[in-house]
């Protein structure tokens, strides 16, 4: 082809048609502009393919990332509310006339209250988008935002969880350790055949008559609230997330 164009381009010149090769030239160079384009449109096709499965691929594996994170959190919320209704129980046993069932009642009360909550969101998928880009091939402005925010709003949980953590650990436990006997509860409730302890029952009367322990239960009632609205709210978050990505992904037939 291109032989039989410089051969079309000697024979006008030879002619000495010069207008007839002007023509010529300014179709020959508007046939490789249009050359260049359709190969650029092309190419700007391919890219947007690939991009468009890469995104596919990529909601995919976010998609399960979240739904496992909201199996994590339902899990946790239950766990924390568990600490709030035990908290909430040993407060309302320290107002009442202590008996020897509700005595005993205060092992599984404190048990609950301090187990504390360890499982952490998953990450891994969310990292790898923000890191390489993936996020940004995503189509939906609200989803992108969403995600874009998401790490420091797991980071301020996760800031929540260290405080509380610290405070059950560093304060809580402490006390406990001076005023409460850990083998008669572990006993019941570790699943631990660890036998009875040889020290007196009459620990629990003077807990509940301690008011630095009211004030620590108190305390750890409201830091365990906290908690709760805290990971109900990111909850609500990864279900936002997850009906975003179910709409970006094609309908399966």
């Amino acid at each position: 082809m291109i032989k039989i164009f410089r051969k079309i381009r000697q024979r006008l010149i030879t002619e000495n048609k010069f207008s007839k090769y002007l023509i010529y030239a300014i179709g020959e160079i508007t046939l490789v502009v249009i050359g260049i384009l359709l190969a650029l449109q092309i190419n700007n096709w391919n890219i947007d393919r690939t991009n468009k499965s890469e995104s596919i691929k990529f909601n995919q594996r976010l998609l399960t990332e979240v739904n496992e994170n909201i199996v994590l959190i339902n899990i946790k919320i239950k766990k924390i509310k568990s600490m709030v209704m035990s908290s909430k129980g040993i407060l309302e046993l320290i107002n009442k006339q202590p008996n020897d069932e509700s005595l005993k009642s205060l092992d599984s009360l404190i048990f609950v209250s301090i187990m504390g909550v360890n499982n952490k969101v998953r990450t891994g998928t969310l990292n790898e988008g923000l890191n390489t880009g993936k996020v940004a091939l995503i189509g939906s402005d609200d989803l992108k935002s969403k995600l874009y925010g998401l790490p420091s709003v797991i980071e301020n949980i996760s800031e929540a969880d260290k405080t509380y953590s610290h405070y059950n650990d560093q304060i809580l436990q402490p006390f406990l350790f001076k005023n409460f006997n850990f083998r008669t509860m572990d006993q019941k409730f570790s699943g631990y055949d660890l036998g009875d302890s040889k020290f007196n029952f009459s620990h629990n009367k003077d807990l509940i008559n301690n008011e630095q322990f009211e004030n620590l239960i108190d305390n750890h009632f409201f830091q365990s609230n906290s908690q709760l609205l805290f990971h109900m709210s990111l909850k609500n978050q990864f279900e936002e997330i997850k009906k975003l990505i179910e709409e970006e992904l094609p309908l399966k037939n």
